[in-house]
């Protein structure tokens, strides 16, 4: 809490351990599973080549990008970013619960891996060592679960594992474009029905767009390739799963979109609603949805907002403080910390969405089971 105001951090992430994969991964797997050799500012990590990365993957970053991360971050950082110093931070900046997304624990849900059943044990070694370092945190610090989608059955099953944990806060889905597939067709079906019974949020966490599509802007083109890769990606998987009728066969699916600002959301809304059914529905080809893109948006999705977006007033004044989260992304090298919630306090913002904003939204989203340790 801070200046009167309960906090969550709706999008923070895990900083998972060197030997997450060796002790974690099951004993069939554990010789399949990523290998990792090194990191980067003790954040990304680096892999010899194996399934999940055939050429190995030895410069995720360049280390200039975590240069002041030491200085910021503190015991923290010396610490390989223990439960104990991450809490200590969440306290001094006013955070009550951090929910936390995957770093490296993405390698699990590579797309050079096509065997589902090594998809799936790495999801189940991510999952349970997230478990094991939130679990003394007593409710403050939770995670985002991933499930492998190579096979439908298989996140159904994981996801009845662990919708009892009361770690878990909710579910990651990967990017529909990046993984070239459409989420919103009736294979998946099965999969948001499942997260609709056990009062899960479908998490779209993007920026796989960066290598798929913009990966030859090097050098200072890279900041273009970072600035449009994030919301690229949720656009796109928002778009489909309005478009695609998911979220109309899914009345009761949460969906959210993170780590991409929230200021492009009034221009996204608007342009999907004209082409809905406004001049632009010709392109739909004769087809339509029951409800107006916005529609679904205000009634079932969030988007998470960074304190210091140029735009946020704007949308927040759109949105009526509505359907807007808070986040962190700590404890990465362009997070905005320390200084993450006053941020938001500080904005010339009413005090009525800085409460929806900071807390009531997020209760919204990922439900009850969020709120544990208030």
């Amino acid at each position: 809490m801070l200046d009167g105001y309960r906090v969550i951090d709706g999008d923070g992430h895990m900083q998972e351990p060197m030997d997450i994969w060796e002790k974690y991964t099951e004993p069939a797997f554990r010789e399949r599973a990523p290998k990792v050799v090194g990191h980067v500012g003790k954040t990304l990590f680096k892999y010899a080549p194996g399934e999940a990365f055939p050429q190995g993957n030895m410069q995720p970053r360049p280390e200039s990008v975590f240069e002041d991360c030491l200085e910021r971050y503190g015991d923290a950082y010396l610490s390989w970013w223990s439960l104990q110093t991450r809490m200590a931070h969440m306290d001094s900046e006013g955070v009550d619960i951090q929910v936390g997304f995957q770093t490296n624990g993405g390698a699990a849900l590579s797309p050079s891996i096509t065997d589902p059943k090594l998809q799936a044990a790495l999801c189940r070694a991510y999952n349970n060592w997230a478990t094991d370092f939130c679990h003394d945190s007593r409710g403050r610090v939770q995670h985002i679960g991933l499930v492998s989608l190579l096979e439908v059955d298989e996140a159904v099953e994981e996801i009845r594992l662990i919708s009892a944990r009361g770690e878990v806060a909710a579910i990651n889905i990967p990017d529909s474009a990046a993984e070239q597939r459409q989420w919103s067709a009736p294979e998946f079906d099965p999969l948001w029905a499942a997260l609709a019974e056990e009062g899960l949020a479908a998490c779209f966490h993007g920026g796989s767009a960066q290598a798929r599509i913009f990966q030859g802007l090097q050098g200072p083109l890279a900041s273009v390739s970072h600035a449009i890769g994030f919301p690229l990606d949720a656009m796109v998987s928002m778009g489909i799963m309005m478009f695609g009728s998911a979220m109309e066969r899914h009345p009761n699916l949460r969906c959210a979109f993170f780590e991409s600002n929230a200021g492009w959301l009034p221009f996204w809304l608007s342009r999907m609603d004209d082409h809905a059914v406004g001049r632009q529905g010709r392109f739909m080809y004769g087809s339509s949805v029951p409800l107006k893109p916005s529609e679904y948006f205000r009634r079932q999705c969030s988007l998470a907002c960074d304190a210091d977006e140029g735009t946020l007033a704007f949308v927040v004044d759109y949105m009526d403080g509505d359907n807007l989260v808070f986040n962190t992304d700590y404890p990465h090298p362009d997070a905005p910390f320390p200084g993450s919630v006053s941020g938001i306090l500080s904005r010339p913002l009413k005090e009525e969405h800085k409460r929806k904003i900071l807390w009531d939204n997020s209760v919204k989203l990922y439900g009850e089971r969020v709120l544990a340790a208030a």
